[in-house]
């Protein structure tokens, strides 16, 4: 350790040491803070992902009966930080609830995000034909005088036919689901944007928060392989004109591990993007974390990533995504964090791609062949397959021409030639994978990413994770060598059995 570096050190301890939670709360634009310093039981504000309300919970000490209880609908800004680094804007909330009781006495005070309107749980009636998403939301934020953004490559994806018979607010929670995005309303605006690409809406990329495991954290981690046996979703549609249900299957079909959605979904491209929205899930939360800070950070943000030092290897190599932040304030002066977290999930296949037959403008083409593009430079190269006199071309951008080579041999295999049709109907011979690769970033940017292999790439598994290093992702790639020698072995066994029969 150099000087100014053990110097710097020290300075950090004695700031730690000597730092005092803070926090101010205005109540419809007064300053109560002085009032309640003394009185503060605790102080808890959760901020979640998505469209589900933030809230805030105040308990107060009134054994004086000095306090005044604030009306319904009040309106209640917070703070907090820490003495030596100043206060943080935490948002505003508005009062729904109020218990008054003792003794001793104590007001209980619930609030909820202010920027959830009353005019947004009220139930409508109507339909929406051919309309892009993001003129439908910008719409509904007009009806509600919010400011709309909706990210760029979900905007212009076009809506066919959507039925409205409920309020406005489960309405884009739904739209929210089937395009595997969070819709949320922050400040006044209307968001909506895809989820785990922890970015703000102007695609701005959040921060990576880098943590290390402090004395007095805690922490709890949990993983299932339902993510990883599951391989893709089976969804179906009825078809108006054949007057029958039809399927789409979304993912890796080479594996006979293929979920089924009861609900019959309106059309082709609802039932695609709900299957996508599904597979992006499982794979998201076959491992989660749970991890409490004993010194709260204000600045933490939902959709954030987060790397941690010092719990375990299979936790520390990989990016986490933050869902719900919840900071703490209590009478003995601790300031605590918790954060909920789920695997950065990266490269899931854009959702841009889910729109690319068109549904209505290509269903009488006859497809020859796949064209898949991928980045090299400032430039993009194509990646062929098949006969090229009327290709298809999907025109997500992979980062690395691996990645666009598995598109182009997965879109093939699902090209029926007769026909010249993409069909999920198409039965892949399963074939054993023949090895691993993953991606890993330098440092603590998640991008560029490189890719690191092991074993026969003629058919690799891809470990969808972003490792900080190429070492903790060769680690995982070792690690999971002897599972897919297993699965390899199960599978030829299993190939014996049927020949035998």
């Amino acid at each position: 350790m150099t000087l100014i570096s053990a110097i710097n050190s020290v300075v950090d301890d004695v700031l730690q040491a000597s730092s005092v939670p803070i926090y101010k709360l205005v109540v419809d634009g007064v300053d109560i803070s002085s009032k309640v310093n003394n009185r503060l039981g605790q102080m808890r504000i959760e901020n979640k992902r998505g469209f589900e309300v933030d809230t805030l919970d105040l308990t107060l000490s009134d054994h004086d009966g000095l306090l005044e209880i604030p009306s319904k609908g009040a309106v209640i800004q917070a703070w907090l930080g820490w003495q030596h680094s100043g206060l943080v804007y935490k948002g505003s909330y508005i009062v729904k609830e109020v218990e008054h009781g003792g003794a001793p006495d104590t007001l209980r005070i619930r609030a909820t995000s202010a920027d959830m309107k009353k005019s947004l749980k009220q139930k409508k009636e109507r339909s929406f034909d051919n309309i892009a998403l993001g003129d439908l939301i910008r719409k509904i934020a007009i009806e509600h005088d919010l400011n709309d953004q909706v990210s760029e490559e979900l905007a212009n994806h076009k809506i066919i036919h959507i039925d409205q018979n409920e309020s406005d607010a489960n309405l884009l929670t739904r739209l929210a689901d089937e395009h595997d995005a969070i819709a949320t309303i922050k400040n006044g605006m209307l968001l909506f944007m895809p989820k785990g690409k922890s970015q703000t809406i102007s695609g701005q990329e959040l921060p990576t928060f880098v943590l290390t495991r402090s004395k007095g954290d805690e922490h709890r981690y949990s993983f299932s392989d339902g993510g990883e046996e599951v391989t893709a979703i089976r969804a179906f549609y009825y078809d108006d004109k054949l007057a029958k249900k039809l399927e789409v299957i979304v993912g890796d079909q080479s594996n006979q591990n293929i979920k089924e959605l009861r609900h019959i979904h309106r059309d082709k491209q609802t039932a695609t993007l709900a299957a996508r929205a599904k597979l992006n899930h499982f794979k998201r939360t076959a491992e989660t974390l749970s991890y409490k800070l004993a010194r709260g950070i204000p600045d933490l943000v939902p959709e954030q990533t987060f790397l941690f030092i010092g719990i375990k290897e299979q936790i520390d190599e990989i990016y986490w995504l933050g869902t719900t932040i919840t900071d703490t304030l209590d009478s003995s002066g601790g300031y605590t964090t918790d954060l909920q977290l789920e695997v950065f999930f990266p490269d899931a296949d854009d959702v841009s791609e889910l729109f690319e037959d068109q549904f209505v403008s290509e269903k009488d083409k006859k497809w020859t062949g796949v064209v898949v593009y991928y980045q090299e430079g400032d430039k993009a190269v194509k990646l062929t397959k098949g006969d090229q006199s009327n290709p298809k071309h999907f025109s997500y951008l992979y980062l690395t021409k691996a990645g666009a080579q598995q598109r182009l041999d997965r879109e093939y295999a699902l090209l029926d030639l007769e026909t010249g049709k993409f069909t999920a109907h198409n039965e892949l011979d399963q074939k054993a994978y023949t090895g691993l690769k993953t991606q890993y970033t330098i440092g603590q940017n998640k991008s560029p990413r490189y890719w690191v292999t092991l074993g026969d790439q003629t058919n690799p598994k891809v470990i969808d994770r972003v490792f900080p290093s190429k070492v903790a992702a060769e680690k995982r790639l070792k690690r999971e060598l002897p599972r897919l020698n297993a699965k390899k072995d199960m599978l030829n066994k299993s190939k014996q059995i049927k020949s035998y029969k």
